[in-house]
């Protein structure tokens, strides 16, 4: 081999390991590249894939029903009521075109009779109940209405307890219904003065108060109580525990209704002598009460009327047991009272009331509970 021959081997095997070495290097730097992030594919399909919407979901069951053998109608629709019923598109309102269509659809399922087995009669309750509370139009409210006339009770029940929702069936002729089985006795009475307040609206408020004021059942008349509240008028307040004290439901925890603290506080601002014990008598009953009325009670304290002063000492002695006064405010306002009480009576209430915050206090000091 001459020395030409030489430089020019000698320059290919240069240039074959410099090959070598930038490929080398480059599948080097590809091999340490970490592995692409498992959420790309997850990110893309997401972005490309269709969103899911309560209207798409319910025209994919309208476009399966035309074609769906009759056995199957009613396994689809439960399939569909239960996806409609779920957290993803419970609460959604639906389109009033799409509503409609839905209805009819529904309808339809039941015009041929089941075979009258739970199975069926559970279905045709979840149609119900999801109609009255979710789909508006004639058709629903048609067929709602149909089934509160003609039951069974289960049907009307769940019916009564759906109707009157924004998203539902409601308006005149459900109220007139809902009315007209009341006065039949076909309503439950824990469910008549909630569903009248929904399906009412302002129209219902005397009517609730009438039924509140005219009936001993004390499902009713706390159903009353808790319904007339919801109109937000502090004046109602009164006339609600006027009757609790009548039909003695205002003493006893068990049987006082839920009271708003606030409608309460606004109430007694301006309550007449009577009315003002009767907030008392509530406070004691209730001293959470007293958590926001702690003004009135400290007024009710000094009242010329020893019911009135009364009631207000043991609401404050239950507000302190309960953690909800400090019990060194609680102190302060019934000694203060014991102070320049003159009714034996009542002396001995406010003396066995600071006895057991005293009690309070000294657990508090020692950490003893």
């Amino acid at each position: 081999m001459n020395r030409l021959e030489a430089v020019a081997g000698a320059s290919l095997v240069a240039l074959v390991a410099a090959g070598l070495g930038q490929k080398y290097n480059e599948l080097s730097k590809l091999a340490g590249t970490p592995p692409p992030s498992k959420t790309v594919l997850s990110k893309t399909q997401l972005e490309t894939r269709p969103e899911r919407t309560v209207d798409s979901a319910i025209a994919a069951y309208l476009s399966n029903a035309e074609v769906a053998a009759e056995a199957d109608k009613r396994v689809h629709l439960g399939s569909l009521l239960a996806s409609l019923e779920s957290p993803e598109f419970d609460g959604e309102e639906i389109d009033s075109l799409t509503a409609e269509s839905l209805s009819k659809a529904i309808v339809a399922v039941f015009e041929k009779p089941g075979d009258g087995g739970a199975e069926d009669v559970e279905l045709r309750r979840r149609a119900v109940g999801f109609l009255a509370g979710r789909v508006s139009g004639k058709t629903s409210r048609d067929f709602v209405l149909k089934a509160m006339e003609e039951g069974p009770a289960e049907l009307r029940n769940e019916a009564l307890k759906r109707v009157g929702s924004p998203l539902g069936v409601r308006g005149s002729a459900v109220y007139a219904k809902v009315r007209e089985l009341g006065e039949k006795g076909l309503v439950p009475d824990s469910t008549y003065p909630s569903v009248l307040r929904r399906t009412g609206g302002a129209k219902a408020k005397d009517v609730l108060t009438a039924l509140m004021t005219s009936t001993d059942n004390a499902k009713l008349i706390a159903g009353c109580a808790i319904s007339l509240q919801d109109y937000r008028d502090p004046e109602m307040i009164g006339k609600i525990l006027e009757r609790l004290e009548a039909v003695g439901m205002i003493d006893t925890a068990s049987k006082l209704p839920w009271i708003s603290s606030p409608l309460l506080d606004e109430h007694l601002k301006s309550a007449d002598k009577s009315s003002f014990r009767r907030g008392m008598m509530a406070m004691a009953t209730r001293p959470a009460l007293v958590k926001t009325g702690i003004a009135h009670v400290e007024k009710g304290l000094q009242s010329p009327d020893a019911d009135t002063r009364r009631y207000a000492a043991v609401a404050v002695k239950k507000a302190v047991v309960a953690k909800i006064v400090d019990a060194k405010q609680g102190e302060t306002l019934l000694a203060g009272r014991l102070q320049v009480e003159t009714e034996p009576v009542l002396k001995a209430e406010l003396t066995g009331g600071l006895e057991r915050i005293h009690s309070l206090l000294e657990q508090k000091e020692t950490g003893v509970q």
